[in-house]
């Protein structure tokens, strides 16, 4: 094959078809001829006769075979660079190396990305040892322009994807600290070169945490980005900034000194920058302070009981506090720097400076008030458009934070100028205005009086749905958090706040939802705003309820003849959102109904089953259907049963499609049926038993899906009771396993997948013991298992802070106590580890009463096995 020749056509040819052509041909060779495969793209990379085009397209190509964001693919493609022959793998990276060279940037920007690929599999093995040392060479000062900002990208490549808890690569850091400093710093003439070092800064400061922590290297590192904040080329100024906020999230404890020496004035400077990116990024740092000191507090919260205050990484410096007389103007005025054109969604610095805004109010609270009352005076009355929309940005974004009794006040006094300007004759102040109303119903709603305010608002918000769709979907939301907050508990109710407005709105929303397109996402808010609607009602207004029951049922079944009519992916996706979106509204509308849904439940059924039937394979609203029909399960319980036939092969299907989320979504539903049949579903469970076995055994499975069926197993227990003895010991094996797997490596992602597994044996154990309460003897020989795993969750900080998890752990211990009362595992309990468990649990002033109630209960289930002889 001539490779050259179908790189060339991949990615320069104006034909698509020869285009995808050409991108077949290329995936066919990386599969059945890899090896060549890799030699044809390595010469190709070598060659400097070929178009630039090509050569970067054949280093990215080859770059793709050695890394990927699936993890189950990259660990396939690691596996693939290890088998290879030595001399295959030294020819690779030889050219890889020289491709940083090159005088192409393009080029050497693939050969930059290929190199750190290969570094990702080879530095953690220890491999290539003379990657770095070589790469630091060539970032020396006397080297080529080209060559510096080359390898100071790969470095940045490398950091970015590394581990930076690995020795091997942390051994490396003074070499790659070198390389970026003197990179970086003033005296490099070459303004590519220090933004490229600046970068790759960014990328290593994890990696740099020894070296960061000496003051004397911490001084010069700090001294080379301050320089750079300072330069004439306003985007090394930007990643100079940038840099600085990461500093200043990784090594907060460490930045007072240079608080106070530089970083005050030069940000405060840098946020004045008449250029939006460097502008945007000195804000940015300001966010970042916010963060960590409300990062802080949120600490010393959670953990004031185990955790020493005197621990430096929980002083907070209150640099916001600090600097808020400087930082507090500059902010509001630079919320008058808005997009001229509304329809313009870009990051600016007016929207930088209201996300920091909301940052400062919830860090510095009280103090922010008065400043931005006095900015909301002078500007909300003003003849410019860019005033009054900064104004009731202001207002808006200072609405968390600060005490709740001055804020009811001052909204009381602002409610009505804000709900004037709903008519304002620009859209970024309507706009603004909607969400300003959104923000008060949210978090401070008992500020509007029902009596006298609330009809304006509402008003204000009829004429906001009937506008543009950013004012209308704004409008939605607030409609929302009004319905939320002050319809709580409209289900227990015979009326509510809200019930007078529903023969309003309603008709407005049904109108809204109708339109023929989703432009800013105002179809989906109108569907939104009607299910929530449809969630908290109150009994006066099921009437309306039941209307747009009819009016969605309707549409649904509209949608099914234009499924088989869209040709265009455009349409496909359109008219897809609108079926979710009708799908949710219905499932919401069912579980409001509840039992009253038996009525109808034919008709509901029927039309999921007919959706389903005229799906294609991985449809994205399959998922939507499913969680429909749990509705409908929860809802008639036992009386689902006659639906069971129809649906199961649909079902069957989904659970064996491992590959796709609606598999996910299919084991849920059959623990929702389990639990709504009882033990009705016994004769379908040896059929699902065997689905989900299957799955678990399957090596290549996801393995997000491994604990939905271990939760899912207990949900089959707790229906089917003594029933689910046969299939007892493979479970209880499977969860064993579970419970003693240990983490693969220090990712928080493969941390949060051990945890949430733990979890889910936690949740099977609860099933089994509850299915099998009455036949305590196909237990007892799981029970030490069981309380070897109680053990690991009371040594997990993570697992014993959770709410759930603790009540259901302690009342798992009472439940097994209760089960045995003639003393057969009495010895578990005369463990010390079991009454501390208990008596932490319920003393913990985090949790909740029913919690605290569990524990006390399972004390006095301990106490009886304790004074048993």
């Amino acid at each position: 094959m001539n490779i050259s020749n179908i790189l060339e056509t991949a990615i320069l040819s104006p034909d698509p078809v020869k285009r995808n052509e050409a991108e077949r041909q290329l995936e066919d060779a990386a599969i059945n001829h890899f090896v060549t495969y890799l030699g044809l793209l390595i010469e190709v990379l070598a060659n400097e006769s070929e178009k630039t085009e090509v050569r970067m397209l054949a280093g990215i190509q080859l770059k793709n075979q050695f890394t990927s964001k699936d993890q189950k693919k990259k660990l396939e493609q690691i596996e693939r660079w290890i088998s290879l022959d030595n001399s295959a793998k030294q020819k690779i990276k030889e050219i890889s190396l020289k491709s940083l060279l090159t005088a192409d940037e393009r080029v050497a920007n693939s050969g930059a990305q290929l190199v750190a690929a290969i570094a990702d599999i080879e530095l953690p093995r220890n491999e290539w040892p003379q990657l770095l040392p070589i790469i630091v060479e060539n970032t020396k000062t006397e080297q080529p322009v080209n060559v510096k900002r080359a390898s100071l990208l790969t470095i940045g490549y490398i950091c970015e994807t590394a581990d930076p808890t690995n020795q091997n690569i942390v051994s490396q850091a003074n070499g790659i600290l070198i390389a970026i400093v003197q990179g970086a710093q003033s005296s490099e003439p070459s303004v590519k070169v220090r933004l490229t070092a600046i970068n790759a800064l960014v990328n290593s400061l994890e990696f740099i945490r020894f070296n960061f922590e000496r003051e004397g290297e911490r001084n010069y590192i700090m001294q080379v980005v301050c320089e750079a904040t300072q330069a004439d080329d306003t985007e090394l100024q930007a990643s100079a900034f940038g840099a600085l906020a990461k500093i200043m999230s990784l090594y907060y404890h460490y930045m007072s000194v240079y608080m106070e020496r530089a970083l005050y004035g030069l940000t405060v400077s840098g946020m004045q920058s008449q250029d939006e990116k460097v502008s945007c990024m000195a804000v940015e740092f300001w966010s970042t302070v916010c963060e960590e000191e409300l990062e802080i507090a949120l600490q010393k919260e959670e953990y004031a009981e185990s955790i020493s205050t005197e621990n430096p990484e929980l002083i907070s410096y209150n640099f916001a506090l600090v600097a808020i007389q400087d930082v507090l103007p500059t902010l509001l005025t630079l919320l008058t720097r808005q997009n001229e054109d509304p329809e313009d969604e870009s990051w600016t610095v007016a929207m930088a400076a209201g996300a920091c805004l909301t940052l400062f109010a919830q860090n510095t609270q009280n103090y922010v008030v008065q400043p931005t009352l006095q900015f909301v005076e002078q500007h909300i009355g003003s003849n410019s458009w860019r005033d009054r929309e900064a104004a009731v940005m202001a207002f808006g974004s200072i609405l968390d934070g600060p005490d709740r009794e001055q804020l009811k006040h001052l909204i009381s006094q602002a409610l009505t100028p804000i709900l004037n300007l709903i008519k304002d004759e620009y859209l970024q102040v309507k706009e603004t205005v909607a969400w300003c109303l959104g923000r008060i119903a949210d978090l401070v709603v008992d500020a509007i009086d029902i009596n006298t305010q609330l009809p304006n608002v509402i008003q204000a918000l009829l004429i906001g749905l009937q506008d543009h769709p950013k004012v209308s979907t704004n409008c939605c939301w607030t409609l929302m958090n009004l319905v939320e907050q002050l319809c709580s508990n409209g289900v227990q109710e015979q009326t509510t706040a809200m019930s007078q407005y529903y023969e309003t709105i309603v008709p407005v929303l049904i109108q809204l939802s109708g339109r023929g397109d989703n432009e800013y996402s105002s179809r989906a808010s109108a569907y939104e705003a009607l299910s929530t609607m449809v969630l908290y009602s109150s009994a006066d207004v099921m009437p309306i309820v039941n209307q747009i029951a009819s009016e969605a049922l309707t549409r649904l079944d509209a949608t099914i003849g234009m499924q088989s009519q869209v040709q265009t992916s455009e349409d496909k996706a359109n008219l897809g959102e609108l079926q979710t979106n009708i799908l949710s509204l219905l499932t919401n509308v069912i579980r409001r109904a509840g039992k009253d849904v038996i009525s109808v439940s034919d008709n509901l059924m029927e039309m999921f089953l007919r959706l389903l039937q005229a799906q294609e394979p991985n449809s994205i609203i399959e998922e939507d259907i499913f969680i429909g029909i749990s509705a409908v399960a929860d809802a008639i319980d036992k009386n689902f049963m006659k639906y069971m036939e129809a649906f199961l092969p649909y079902l069957t299907k989904a659970l064996e499609n491992t590959e796709s989320p609606i598999c996910e979504t299919a084991v849920g539903l059959v623990a929702d049926i389990s639990h709504s049949l009882g033990d009705s579903i016994i004769p379908y469970c040896q059929g699902l038993m065997n689905i989900l076995g299957s799955n678990l055994n399957r090596p290549d499975v996801k393995r997000e899906l491994r604990p939905v069926i271990l939760s899912c197993f207990g949900d089959i227990a707790s229906s089917i009771g003594k029933e689910f003895i046969q299939y007892l010991d493979v479970v209880m094996n499977i969860c064993n396993q579970a419970q003693n797997l240990q983490p693969s490596d220090s990712s928080i992602e493969t941390l949060d997948y051990v945890l949430t597994l733990k979890e889910s044996v936690l949740d099977a154990y609860v099933g089994i013991i509850a299915g099998l309460h009455d036949d305590p003897q196909s237990i007892l020989k799981y029970v030490p298992q069981i309380f070897q795993f109680l053990l690991l969750l009371y040594t997990d900080i993570n697992m014993i802070s959770s709410d759930n998890t603790s009540r259901s752990a302690v009342g798992m211990i009472g439940d097994l106590a209760s089960m045995f009362p003639n003393g057969d595992i009495k010895d578990a309990y005369r463990q010390e580890w079991v009454t501390d468990l208990i008596k932490r649990t319920r003393s913990n002033n985090n949790f909740s009463q029913q919690t605290k109630e569990t524990a006390r209960w399972a004390r006095d289930q301990q106490k009886k096995q304790l004074a048993i002889p």
